[in-house]
C-alpha cells in the first residue's frame, strides 16, 4: 500500500516577532505557535508494516533509508524562514506521526486526518538532570548539572550574533555527565541589547562560578562555542589559565566584536561592509568567498593567536564545506598558523562534506534558512548543507568533541586523577577488611 508518514511539531514564542528587513513588527507581546512539518512517501510490506529503520522512502522530504529523516526535515508550514529549536529543554518535544493513505504532498498531508496517529514525547534533558538560573555578578545564564554527586567535567557553551540565552546544548551535555554552564552575553535580561565591545572578564568570571560548584572538577574548565562565539571561545583558551579545552563548531574565528581584558584591547572587530555580501531580492544574503578569503586570513592582526595558549590546551575546530559563511577558511588558516609556530599538535580540524554553517547535537532538524540581523536590517541566511550529510555529521561530532572535552578537562586534571585514586585507595581498602 502506498502511504504517506507526517511529523509535526510546534514551536512557541512569546515577545517581538519580525518577519523581513522591509516588513515592520507585527506583535509586541503576543504569545504564539508555529508549526513544524515534515513527510515521507512510503511502499508498505505485506503486513502493512513500515520500518524506517529498513524501508526506503520514495518521495516526499527525502529519499531513501534515513531513519531520522523526518525529525531531520521538519520545516516550517507555511514556510517563513524560522529556524527549529528548543526554548525550554525541561519539557519534551510533543510530536505527532501520522500514517496517511497514498502519496500526498506536503500540502494535503498537513490537511489529512490520517489513517492513524500517534503522539511521540522527545526529551532532550535526561532524568535527575537540574536546571539552575544563574544570576552571579555580571554573568546571566543557566546552570544544568548531571545527576549523581559528581564529580563533573566543567564546560562553558557560547552561542552567536543571535544574542539572547539558548540552554538545549548545554542541557544535553549535562545529560551526558558534564556540568554545563549555558551563558548569554548580550540581549538577555538586564545585559546591553547591541555590543560591539566586550570585555573577556565577563567569561572570566563565568569560569571561575561553574569550577566553584559543588561536583565540579575545579582546576579545568572547557568551551563550547560556535559562529560569532568562535573568536569569544578562543580568547577563553588563550588568555584565562584554567580553560584547557575549546570547540569551535562553525566558528568565526575573526569576529565582530572588538575584545578587551583588564583594560588592555585584545584585538579589534572586523565589520563585514557591503562589498564583501550580496542581498538578492527575495532578501536572501551571501557573501562573497573571495573576500573573505582575504579578510581570515593566518596573519591577519585580528586572528586570535592560539599560539600563545598555554601548554595543556587545546582546540577542536569544527565547520562544514559548504558553509555559506566559510568558515572552512577560518579554520584552514589557523590551523595554519598554528603549524607556523609549531603548535599543530594542539589544534585539530574536522571539516564535514555536505555540511552547511548549523551543526547542532544529534537528530536536530537541519536549518536551510534563518533570519539574520546586518546592522539595523535583518535579512535571510541561507546555511549551506543538506539533511543527510548534516545528521551524519551532528552524531559524529557530537562523539568526537565530548571526548575531546572528557579528555582535556577531565582525564588529564589533576585533581581528578588524585581523586580517582583515593577512591580506589579507599575501595582497596573496604576490600581488605571484608
Amino acid at each position: 500500500m502506498y502511504v504517506c508518514i507526517t511529523c509535526m511539531v510546534g514551536r512557541t514564542f512569546a515577545g517581538l516577532v519580525w518577519q523581513g528587513w522591509k516588513t515592520k513588527i507585527i506583535s509586541v507581546t503576543s504569545i504564539f505557535s508555529l508549526k513544524f512539518h515534515s513527510y515521507a512517501h512510503y511502499l508498505s510490506d505485506d503486513n502493512g508494516t513500515v520500518d524506517v529503520e529498513r524501508s526506503e522512502a520514495v518521495g516526499g522530504a527525502y529519499t531513501g533509508v534515513f531513519p531520522a529523516g523526518l525529525f531531520s526535515s521538519l520545516k516550517e508550514f507555511p514556510y517563513n524562514y524560522t529556524r527549529l529549536q528548543k526554548d525550554d529543554p525541561t519539557t519534551p518535544w510533543m510530536m505527532t506521526l501520522a500514517v496517511h493513505k497514498d502519496h500526498l504532498t506536503l500540502e494535503k498531508s498537513v490537511v489529512s486526518e490520517g489513517l492513524t496517529t500517534v503522539m511521540l514525547e522527545r526529551y532532550i534533558m535526561a532524568p535527575g538532570v537540574r536546571r539552575e538560573p544563574v544570576v552571579h555578578e555580571r554573568v546571566r545564564g543557566s546552570m544544568f548539572l548531571p545527576a549523581g554527586p559528581g564529580p563533573y567535567p566543567a564546560v562553558i557553551d557560547i552561542f552567536g550574533a543571535a544574542g539572547g540565552l539558548k540552554e538545549y546544548r548545554a542541557s544535553m551535555l549535562a545529560s551526558k555527565g558534564f556540568a554545563c554552564l549555558a551563558i548569554a552575553y548580550f540581549k538577555y535580561d538586564d545585559l546591553p541589547k547591541f555590543i560591539k565591545t566586550l570585555d573577556l572578564e565577563y567569561f572570566e568570571e563565568a569560569v571561575e562560578y561553574i569550577l566553584q560548584q559543588p561536583g565540579v572538577i575545579p582546576d579545568r574548565c572547557g568551551v563550547l562555542c560556535s559562529s560569532s562565539g568562535g573568536s569569544l571561545g578562543l580568547a577563553m583558551g588563550i588568555y584565562l589559565q584554567k580553560v584547557t579545552a575549546v570547540v569551535s563548531i562553525g566558528g568565526r574565528l575573526i569576529g565582530d566584536l572588538t575584545l578587551t581584558f583588564r583594560g588592555q584591547e585584545l584585538w579589534k572587530g572586523v565589520d563585514v561592509d557591503r562589498s564583501h555580501y550580496h542581498i538578492d531580492e527575495q532578501n536572501i544574503i551571501a557573501l562573497n568567498e573571495d573576500a573573505m578569503k582575504k579578510i581570515y586570513a593566518h596573519d591577519h592582526p585580528c586572528m586570535p593567536p592560539c599560539e600563545n595558549a598555554p601548554d595543556d590546551t587545546y582546540f577542536l575546530f569544527i565547520a562544514g564545506d559548504d558553509d555559506t559563511l566559510y568558515t572552512k577558511i577560518d579554520i584552514t588558516a589557523m590551523t595554519h598558523r598554528m603549524k607556523l609556530h609549531g603548535r599543530q599538535s594542539h589544534c585539530r580540524s574536522v571539516i564535514y562534506p555536505g555540511v552547511g554553517h548549523i551543526i547542532e547535537p544529534p537528530y536536530n532538524t537541519y536549518a536551510i534558512h534563518s533570519t539574520h540581523h546586518v546592522g539595523p536590517i535583518t535579512v535571510i541566511n541561507k546555511w549551506g548543507g543538506g539533511a543527510w550529510d548534516t545528521c551524519k555529521a551532528q552524531e559524529d561530532n557530537w562523539q568526537n568533541m565530548r571526548r575531546f572535552l572528557e579528555i582535556h578537562v577531565r582525564d588529564r586534571s589533576d585533581w581528578f586523577q588524585q581523586f580517582m585514586g583515593r577512591t580506589r585507595g579507599d575501595n582497596k581498602c573496604e576490600s581488605l577488611q571484608h
